[in-house]
C-alpha cells in the first residue's frame, strides 16, 4: 500500500459544520480541522496514491462496499453516495488532497471529499457529475446537494488521472491532470 501523509499542521480548534457556496457572502467558512476521503455516484471508482491518509490505517468505510487491493481503494458497486473517509483528522484550513483517480465503469466520474464534518456536513470536488459532463464542487448539508460552481467537463472510463485539491483557508484550487480547474473562494450560504 502508497498511502502517505503530507500536511501542515497547525492549532487545532473545534471543528463545527459549515458549507461551501461561493454566494456573495463574505463570512469565511474555513474550518479549523476536517478530514478528507472519497466518494462516488452510481459509478465504480478506484484511488491510488493518496495522500492525506495515514500511514496507521485505512480509511473509515463510512458507507457503500469499499476494498484496497494492492494499494488500490476500489468502489466496485454502483452505490449513491459511499464514502470512504480519511481517520485523521487534519488539525488546519490549509491541506492538500493528492490521488490517481480512475473510473471503472457507471454513468458518473469520481469525487474527492473535502472539509469532512461528518455524513451531512462536506463538500466534494465531483469530476464527471451530471451523467460525465459536468465537473462540479459541491456542498452536502444534511439531505441536500448544493453546486456552488460548476464547469463543462468529463472523465474517461479506464483512465488514471492526476488530482489534487488545495485548501487554504477559504480558497479551493483544483486540478485535473495539472490543469485547474477550479480556482474559487468558498462562503457560508444563509
Amino acid at each position: 500500500m502508497n498511502w502517505v501523509l503530507a500536511v501542515t499542521l497547525t492549532i487545532s480548534c473545534t471543528l463545527v459544520p459549515t458549507s461551501c457556496s461561493d454566494d456573495s457572502s463574505d463570512k469565511p467558512v474555513a474550518l479549523s480541522q476536517s478530514r478528507v476521503g472519497y466518494s462516488a455516484w452510481g459509478t465504480q471508482v478506484s484511488y491510488t496514491h493518496c495522500e492525506p491518509l495515514p500511514k496507521t490505517g485505512m480509511p473509515e468505510f463510512v458507507r457503500g462496499s469499499w476494498e484496497v487491493n494492492d494499494g488500490i481503494l476500489q468502489h466496485k458497486k454502483c452505490e449513491e453516495a459511499p464514502l470512504a473517509i480519511c481517520k485523521y483528522v487534519i488539525p488546519s484550513d490549509h491541506y492538500t488532497i493528492h490521488c490517481t483517480a480512475r473510473k471503472d465503469s457507471g454513468p458518473e466520474g469520481f469525487i474527492i471529499v473535502f472539509n469532512y464534518v461528518d455524513t451531512q456536513h462536506y463538500c466534494q470536488l465531483n469530476f464527471g457529475t451530471n451523467g460525465n459532463t459536468q465537473h462540479a464542487i459541491e456542498q452536502i448539508s444534511g439531505d441536500s446537494k448544493i453546486q456552488t460552481t460548476v464547469r463543462t467537463g468529463s472523465v474517461e472510463t479506464g483512465k488514471w488521472y492526476d488530482v489534487k485539491l488545495t485548501v487554504a483557508g477559504d480558497n479551493v484550487k483544483a486540478w485535473l491532470d495539472n490543469e485547474i480547474v477550479f480556482d474559487i473562494i468558498l462562503k457560508k450560504t444563509h
